[in-house]
């Protein structure tokens, strides 16, 4: 198994970089600013999604929203951890300069809004209007105060790559049933047809029972890694792993494992003891699956041959897991491409 190559002078000199720059903060929010120079010049060495909060000095909800939402210290700490934070004056005077691209303010009119608002914004003013980057460059336009339970899965849907992959009205249904006590107001009106199936239940097993069970049985494991800041991996748990239809898929068909990739217990696959690495480090069972792919979730399918069959990162929903479990339960790997198998199949869980 391949062990972790780690990458100690590139993380240190990306917090040389972050630490040289003097963000400021706007009270009583402690949320660390940046210049849009400044996180598009970090993007470069480091990509991350952008949070660009668009106001202007008369718009009473910009100060509100500052006062109350940003000051959450959970959001704050949320943002500052998984964006690069940036505060605009779509009315100020600066000269922004982005993409290679000069920004100024035309000084025409009674309020005159900024060249760079005029474009992060397609020319729709409304404030505030929170603008996020994701990690294509790909803009999305978010007008409007918002409180703390209405930002939540926006963060973390945008910080963890999930907008490449699924629409925002089904997110946010997710997001809301895995957490609806406190989204009583919004689900009040749901009936039992309209609410996620969450019915199933996943037999876990331990990877030594999984991977013996394996080597026996020749039925391939499913090891689902998942940690405690991953905020998609528990929507993954609490809602998709519970779904009926997935649950018979994996039962039926894998020996699925849940592991904590940080954990520091020891384990044994396929009679390999493998140890934790310290608090906050990768486990040495994620360092041989993943390499240095550390994005999570993320699904792991390993063969009684002791070889890796697929591997898949970033949060799935049930729609799309039935397709994958689907392709893999049977070895259609072997011999038809993931594209052209879902083509022609005829699931039971709708979009």
């Amino acid at each position: 198994m391949v062990k972790l190559k780690k990458n100690t002078l590139i993380l240190i000199f990306i917090f040389f970089i972050n630490t040289s720059f003097s963000q400021i903060t706007v009270e009583p929010s402690p949320i660390k600013w940046y210049t849009i120079e400044e996180a598009d010049s970090l993007f470069k060495i480091f990509p991350k999604p952008m949070l660009i909060d668009v106001y202007t000095e008369w718009c009473g909800w910009c100060k509100h929203m500052m006062k109350t939402t940003f000051a959450h210290k959970g959001i704050a700490a949320y943002i500052n951890n998984n964006f690069y934070p940036v505060r605009f004056d779509a009315e100020g005077f600066d000269t922004i300069k982005y993409q290679g691209k000069t920004y100024t303010n035309p000084k025409i009119g009674k309020k005159p809004k900024h060249d760079f608002a005029k474009f992060i914004l397609k020319g729709r003013f409304s404030f505030p209007t929170i603008v996020y980057i994701d990690r294509q460059r790909k803009m999305y336009q978010i007008p409007g105060y918002m409180k703390i339970k209405e930002i939540e899965p926006l963060l973390v849907y945008f910080s963890e790559d999930i907008n490449l992959t699924m629409n925002y009205d089904d997110w946010k249904y997710l997001y809301q049933h895995n957490y609806h006590k406190n989204y009583k107001e919004e689900l009040a009106k749901e009936t039992d047809l309209q609410k996620p199936d969450t019915s199933g239940v996943v037999k876990w097993y331990s990877v030594k029972e999984a991977s013996n069970l394996c080597l026996v049985n020749k039925k391939p494991l499913l090891i689902y890694l998942h940690t405690d800041w991953c905020q998609s991996c528990k929507i993954e748990t609490g809602i998709v792993f519970k779904d009926s239809i997935i649950a018979k898929l994996i039962n039926d068909n894998f020996y699925p494992v849940k592991f904590n990739a940080a954990s520091q217990e020891k384990v044994y696959l396929f009679g390999q003891e493998l140890t934790g690495n310290g608090k906050g480090n990768p486990h040495k069972l994620t360092q041989a699956l993943l390499q240095q792919s550390f994005k999570f979730p993320a699904f792991v399918f390993v063969n009684y041959k002791k070889q890796k069959i697929n591997e898949v990162h970033g949060f799935i929903s049930a729609y799309q897991f039935e397709r994958i479990l689907s392709y893999l339960k049977g070895g259609k790997y072997k011999t038809q491409k993931f594209e052209d198998f879902v083509k022609s199949f005829e699931g039971t869980i709708k979009k």
